[in-house]
């Protein structure tokens, strides 16, 4: 009997969890166009967005293997299936900040899954606040488009960071909301509690944030916040 495309999603996810490959994620969406980019060369309902809006095509590697589930899911949404062509498949890694204050978060796990979303991350560990986010503002004042603070100071770590010039720090609890306030502000650094999170959550707030930087500083604040 012809298995259904229920049920290939159900084995192909088995095999990928068995693999440690479970959980595959977008690496990037480019805003302007309305792309929803993949790098999993086997892509399944995981790797889908968790919103839809603005989303008007998938593109995926060139060869890679699309479950039925997702193919079915994309005819219903009317969003058409791209190919990776040889320029953007060689594009270069986009370069990010990842810093956890403390030792009670491990950040090589999330290090490792933004790297797999296209991101060239080198997780580092900071013992004071206050050098981290000094630290931080002198880094986005040099370049930098965009860098991730984990730290269960949040509301401290924000206010240290806005006290530089042309930081524009924020916090948020899901992924929508880091777009929303993200997009408010044009924020160039996302500072987040990873207690109590796990690593698909932390991800998916990451990635929405990284995936817009650099977040453009609305006309109205820019005299203020640039």
């Amino acid at each position: 009997m012809t298995p259904t495309p229920a049920e290939i999603e159900r084995l192909v996810a088995a095999v990928l969890a068995d693999m440690g490959l479970s959980r595959p994620a977008p690496v990037s969406n480019e805003g302007t166009t309305g792309d929803w980019m993949i790098r999993q060369r086997v892509v399944t309902l995981a790797c889908l967005p968790a919103q839809w809006d603005g989303v008007r095509r998938m593109v995926v590697p060139r060869g890679a293997v699309v479950t039925p589930a997702v193919r079915d899911e994309l005819q219903r949404r009317g969003v058409p299936l791209a190919c990776l062509g040889p320029a953007e498949a060689d594009r270069s890694p986009k370069t990010a900040r990842l810093v956890v204050l403390g030792g009670s978060y491990d950040p090589v796990p999330l290090g490792r899954a933004l790297e797999e979303d296209g991101w060239a991350v080198d997780p580092q560990r900071r013992d004071c606040l206050i050098a981290a986010t000094d630290e931080l503002a002198k880094d986005l004042a040099g370049g930098l488009a965009a860098a991730v603070l984990l730290t269960r100071y949040g509301a401290a770590a924000v206010c240290l960071a806005n006290r530089h010039p042309g930081v524009r720090a924020i916090r948020a609890a899901t992924a929508e909301a880091v777009v929303a306030d993200a997009e408010a502000v044009g924020a160039n650094l996302l500072v987040v509690d990873p207690q109590g999170q796990g690593l698909y959550g932390l991800r998916q707030m990451v990635c929405q944030f990284l995936r817009g930087a650099p977040w453009p500083c609305p006309e109205v604040f820019r005299n203020r916040l640039a």
